[in-house]
């Protein structure tokens, strides 16, 4: 099962300020990749699957598939 960055997130029980602290980066910057995964960078989105404890390959770091997971969730 993918997970939204959200969703990992949530798991993890993390708040979004705690994920943008633990990353360097502002919430707002943080919250934007939670609508718009696709734009973190690569590292980005490795350091934020180590934060959350979620394999990489377990999260969708694009919009479509999010909105797929969503729709049939």
């Amino acid at each position: 099962m993918k997970l939204t960055l959200k969703q990992a997130r949530l798991l993890s029980g993390l708040t979004q300020k705690e994920v943008a602290c633990k990353m360097n980066v502002h919430v707002q910057t943080y919250m934007k990749w939670e609508k718009n995964p696709e734009n973190m960078s690569i590292k980005a989105a490795r350091q934020f699957s180590q934060i959350v404890g979620c394999d990489f390959e377990k999260i969708f770091f694009d919009k479509e598939s999010n909105l797929i997971r969503h729709n049939t969730a």
